[in-house]
């Protein structure tokens, strides 16, 4: 064998190797980069507790307001599909305020049937636990999808009837896996990221008048919930609201023509669950 027959021989050696080499790199890759699907729902029993705190905290000059809210979740009815449960919401900041109330939503999210008379709008309140809407199919890391909303009801405020409309779109991105550590202990997570918008326009009656007031909100923030059940775990959001209300039927006797006041409410909400307890 001449020297130039070695040389085309080692040579084609080294090319074989070199293409080997590149296919098993190339499948490596892919088994790396395969996407996680995380197959999200509330998968909660009858019974199951859950206890969190939600604080809203604004900044104003020289001082950082805080409002806590301690919030009691108890599963009480379990079927294929849906899922019945008890709220009882205290506000430590409002001399112990309570309210309580009833929801029946899907595993996957969906609010079927609520007693909230007006007291609670889930749709718009984020900072709620477990209220987020997972897909069917499952999510993987960087996908997003969305969900509109749009309902009216009569309510009451402070005694008050009326009545409000509202309506509005989350969209929702998955942030991909991580765990997640708080009072209530250490949890495998997935995150869900949620940018949200929405229009609340209600209509208040008043001993004077009819109070109109109009709503619009931008939301974003993060949710941390667990992998297995689906339940939030923690959650962080900031909340920039713009409040429109038309007094004019309540004043109209004083002779104004028109009386209207806009205010820019701004704010962060952290949601964190304290305790849990599974049956």
């Amino acid at each position: 064998m001449n020297w130039k027959t070695k040389v085309i021989l080692i040579f084609g050696i080294l090319l074989v190797i070199g293409i080997i080499s590149i296919f098993e790199l190339g499948y490596i890759c892919i088994l790396e980069e395969k996407p996680t699907n995380y197959d999200l729902k509330y998968n909660f029993n009858k019974g199951d507790y859950f206890v969190y705190e939600i604080v809203y905290s604004t900044e104003i000059p020289k001082t950082t307001l805080r409002a806590p809210i301690h919030i009691e979740t108890v599963v009480s009815y379990i079927s294929e599909d849906n899922i019945s449960m008890n709220v009882t919401s205290t506000s430590t900041a409002d001399v112990n305020k309570t309210k309580s109330y009833n929801m029946t939503l899907t595993t996957h999210g969906k609010i079927i049937r609520s007693d909230f008379n007006g007291q609670i709008i889930p749709e718009i309140q984020l900072e709620l636990p477990n209220m987020l809407f997972y897909p069917k199919n499952g999510i993987q890391k960087d996908e997003s999808w969305s969900a509109s909303f749009a309902k009216e009801e009569n309510s009451t405020s402070e005694g008050m009837p009326g009545r409000y409309e509202v309506s509005g779109t989350k969209r929702y991105t998955c942030l991909g896996s991580k765990t997640v550590s708080v009072k209530a202990g250490k949890f495998d997570c997935v995150g869900i990221k949620c940018d949200a918008n929405f229009t609340l326009n209600e209509a208040i009656e008043t001993a004077n008048g009819t109070v109109f007031t109009t709503t619009t909100s931008e939301t974003s923030g993060e949710n941390w919930v667990d992998l297995r059940g689906g339940f939030l775990v923690k959650s962080t959001y900031d909340v920039n609201k713009i409040i429109k209300m038309d007094l004019s039927e309540v004043y109209k006797k004083t002779g104004f023509g028109g009386f209207y006041r806009e205010t820019p409410i701004n704010y962060q909400t952290v949601s964190e669950l304290l305790e849990r307890r599974k049956v």
